[in-house]
Parts: structure tokens; sequence; C-alpha cells
């Protein structure tokens, strides 16, 4: 189990992230909706190799899980051509 704990997929905080998660995916796509980004511990990384990080932060070797369930997404998604996208809510 990933150290964030498995109560973020328990309701109501599961249901809390997915509102969350639309309400981002309105304005930009979604890391948490690429098929190419996986989870690896408690970090989301891209099995295509694209460095992820957070809009206004410096490279680092992917984004937290946690953020990624709350619908942040990585810059390097917005114009990502390898972007994969499948809505899954």
């Amino acid at each position: 189990m990933n150290k964030i704990g498995e109560g973020i997929f328990k309701e109501p905080a599961a249901t809390k992230l997915a509102q969350m998660r639309i309400q981002k995916r309105r304005h930009r796509r979604l890391t948490y909706d690429c098929m190419t980004a996986i989870v690896q511990g408690d970090s989301v990384t891209c099995k295509k190799g694209h460095v992820l990080k957070s809009i206004g932060r410096r490279k680092t070797s992917g984004l937290s899980l946690l953020s990624v369930l709350r619908g942040i997404s990585s810059s390097v998604c917005k114009s990502c051509q390898d972007y994969d996208e499948e809505t899954t809510e």
C-alpha cells in the first residue's frame, strides 16, 4: 500500500477527489487521464519518459500520487504529443 493511506480511496474522500478532477478537467488535460501515466510508489511518472513536473516547479522524478488524484497536472501534459486520454469518470 502507498504511504498516502487507503483512506483516500474510501468514501467520502474518493468522491471529493473525483469532484476535484472533474472541475479541473474543464480547464486542462489531467495527468490522471493519460494512459501513459503510471504509479510508482507514491508518485506518478510517464512510461514514455517525459519528465513530469508541477506547473511552476522544477523538474522532479514525478508528481505525487495524491496531487494527481486531486487533479493537479504536469505542465508537460498540457501539450504532450504522446498524451493518450481515457476518461474514467
